[in-house]
């Protein structure tokens, strides 16, 4: 029917501009009102429907972010078992059609909701989770009118797994259909009200009809901070009125949104969205006008523990007091804080009394403050977090780690200086927290360097890069060489010979140990080969097992056949052991110790002295050779007691019927001593350093030569 009327009155409308000047105008401001009408309705449309659109992404990161929140923690631990229980409130939402997580390996460890989903510990084959996991970036799709999405759950660069949300919109659908009901009896309404007015109004009206077309086209425009006056006591008049409301309404959206966009919902604080933007257009401004300012990264203190033993309400009332705190700290230090909405912005930032308080997610916050008084704020702000703050009853004592970052000696960029603070402010945890740090570029680069070594090690491994030292050991007696310990060292293409400090952490976090100990073993088993036909006295040579590689059972596997087929003497090839590593309580490696003896090798405890020592386990094992470390050494000819504590020891083993070596030997003081005592070898600068295995057989054939005449020490 209100088509009909429509139509109707188009028709009548045509009729009236035959006849006469002013029903002519009449008509055709009659159809500039209605396309002016449907353009501002379209674009109230457009606005509602962005609204809705971004409440509903808002509410599916929510739900994203409350699974990974929640997720996250138990990942770390390795309980993803106790996850389904947890899940069931998040999938018990109405708009959660399905929520679980798959491992990094593709096993789903919290199983999906489905009837027909995935297991627990079955391996998915969902392209969504897999394309997450493989680019590290949030996937989604629209399936069926389901939001999938997913989104690995990663800690700088440790991926824990893949969460995988499966969003229904259709409450939103509901809003989006309401939206254009609502909008399109409007626009009919205010169309009929248009052709209506077009059929009375005469020539006499064309002034005020020019003043509000232009007012109106201003308004299609984008121009929406204007009021259209038409004073005719007329229908014209109401109609701009009416489009004064429009106006108003569509501001009041558009504001609506903004706040939404840019505001963090908890805290009031701007979020990361507006810091992003606005911090490239200070970093701009500062460029041009060759100003300096600072970014301050913050982080409380186990904020976790107080989500974890008071829930998450209580923790974000804590995130909202402490946002409080931040900003009367700025305000305190005599600056003008920036927020959404502010006159000012980052295009005409004032670097010495603007700054920003933004809330980044979580528990992280962000302060742009001038650099001059960067400083005095953050003393000010880790001495307001000593007092306590109270929710619901509670007394919290927090405090908060801050990283500190300048622009521009720190980066040049507005990007990487978020990432250098952040940086930073892991370092002030490191050191003990309720700290604050200085981006230490230096420090940055070692971890950069670290990892890049990590990645670079399975490369190293395929190209053979790992050669072996040899530093040689001696009979205290006499002096005379009576072997020698392979040390495995890294011939790294840029930057040269690293020792096992630099790399055999980050082999063992990758579990490549048992591939550089293959490459070790069969050096040192060559080098034994090569140098033993042209000696006449016994030597041995000793290389380190580590419990990785003794819980390898094809490692053992090969080292055995290896050392059968060298065919040396019984007793030629030592295997150290750590401490540690001996105490280790595993049938399986105690038997692999005991086949190792039987192809004629030798068992040595290395690093003696340092762990805590079963002498019963220790017995237990047989072992020929202790090897005191080097600490218990450090201060024997100048400590009366540290001097005791090596006797016991050495009559320990004496006990035991165990031959001793004594490591880092560097001084004369610590030799003679030694002499006193039943300690048979001894390993360390004071002898000789670890060399290649070239130069060692060079060196050996020297030491030979002069045995006759002179001792090696």
């Amino acid at each position: 029917m209100p088509m009909l009327a429509v139509v109707n009155a188009l028709g009548d409308g045509v009729r009236l501009a035959k006849s006469g000047l002013g029903r002519r105008l009449s008509f055709v401001f009659g159809a500039l009102i209605s396309t002016i009408v449907g353009a501002v309705i379209l674009i109230n449309v457009q606005t509602q429907l962005q609204l809705v659109h971004e409440r509903q992404e808002l509410r599916l990161f929510h739900l994203l972010d409350m699974a990974t929140e929640v997720s996250l923690p138990y990942l770390i631990e390795g309980r993803a078992a106790e996850l389904d229980i947890i899940f069931e409130e998040l999938r018990g939402q109405p708009d959660v059609l399905d929520l679980f997580i798959v491992d990094p390996d593709g096993v789903t460890v919290v199983e999906s909701d489905e009837e027909d989903g995935l297991d627990f510990l079955k391996t998915s084959d969902d392209i969504l989770t897999r394309a997450a996991s493989e680019t590290g970036e949030i996937q989604r799709r629209t399936f069926e009118r389901v939001q999938q999405i997913a989104k690995p759950l990663l800690i700088g660069n440790v991926n824990y797994g893949t969460l995988r949300l499966d969003f229904d919109p259709e409450g939103f659908q509901a809003d989006s259909e309401k939206v254009w009901t609502t909008n399109l009896l409007a626009g009919i309404l205010f169309v009929l009200v248009g052709l209506f007015t077009s059929n009375i109004v005469s020539a006499r009206l064309v002034r005020p009809l020019n003043r509000l077309t232009r007012a109106t086209e201003r308004a299609a425009g984008g121009d929406l901070d204007q009021t259209i006056s038409v004073s005719t006591n007329d229908e014209i008049e109401s109609l701009a009125t009416s489009f004064n409301t429009m106006l108003i309404a569509l501001r009041s959206s558009i504001q609506e949104i903004h706040e939404v966009a840019y505001k963090d919902k908890l805290t009031g604080v701007p979020n990361r969205a507006w810091l992003s933007h606005q911090l490239e257009q200070i970093a701009i401004e500062a460029s041009s006008r060759q100003e300096a300012f600072s970014v301050l990264f913050l982080d409380l203190d186990d904020f976790k523990s107080v989500n974890d033993n008071h829930g998450h309400h209580v923790g974000d009332m804590l995130l909202v007091l402490f946002a409080d705190r931040l900003r009367k700290c700025v305000l305190d230090t005599g600056l003008v804080l920036l927020n959404v909405g502010s006159v000012r912005s980052g295009s005409n930032y004032r670097f010495e009394s603007d700054a920003v308080v933004a809330r980044l997610g979580g528990d992280e916050f962000t302060i742009v403050v001038p650099t001059s008084l960067c400083h005095v704020l953050v003393e000010r702000i880790i001495d307001i977090m000593q007092e306590p703050l109270r929710v619901e009853g509670l007394t919290l004592r927090t405090t908060t780690s801050i990283g500190v970052a300048n622009f521009p000696d720190h980066a040049p960029s507005c990007e990487l200086l978020l990432k250098h603070a952040d940086v930073a402010m892991y370092q002030a945890k490191r050191a003990g927290r309720n700290t604050f740090a200085l981006y230490d570029g230096d420090q940055h680069r070692l971890a950069i360097e670290r990892q890049e070594l990590a990645a670079d090690i399975r490369d190293a491994i395929d190209m053979d890069q790992f050669v072996i030292f040899l530093q040689p050991q001696f009979y205290i007696s006499d002096g005379m060489v009576s072997g020698a310990e392979a040390l495995v060292r890294w011939n790294h293409p840029v930057r040269g010979i690293l020792g096992p400090d630099m790399f055999l952490p980050l082999a063992a976090g990758a579990g490549l140990l048992p591939d550089i100990g293959r490459l070790v073993m069969r050096k040192t088993l060559a080098a034994a080969q090569r140098i033993l036909p042209s000696v006449d006295v016994p030597l041995t040579f000793a290389m380190n097992l580590s419990v990785d590689e003794l819980a390898d059972e094809k490692f053992v596997e090969d080292l055995l056949w290896r050392i059968d087929a060298a065919n040396l003497p019984a007793g030629t090839i030592e295997l150290e052991i750590t401490e540690n590593t001996a105490m280790s309580d595993g049938s399986a490696i105690t038997q692999r110790l005991e086949r190792l003896r039987l192809v004629g090798t030798r068992l040595a405890i290395d690093d003696f002295g340092v762990g805590y020592s079963n002498l019963g386990r220790l017995k237990g094992l047989a072992f020929d050779t202790l090897k005191l470390d080097r600490s218990l050494l450090q201060d024997v000819g100048e400590d009366e007691e540290a001097e005791d504590l090596m006797a016991t020891i050495l009559a320990m083993a004496q006990v035991m019927k165990a031959d001793v070596v004594a490591e880092g030997i560097e001084t004369e003081t610590q030799l003679s001593v030694l002499g006193k005592y039943p300690c048979k070898y001894f390993q360390g600068y004071l002898g000789a350093r670890p060399m290649p295995v070239d130069h060692f057989v060079v060196w050996l054939d020297q030491q030979l030569a002069q045995a006759p005449q002179d001792k090696v020490c």
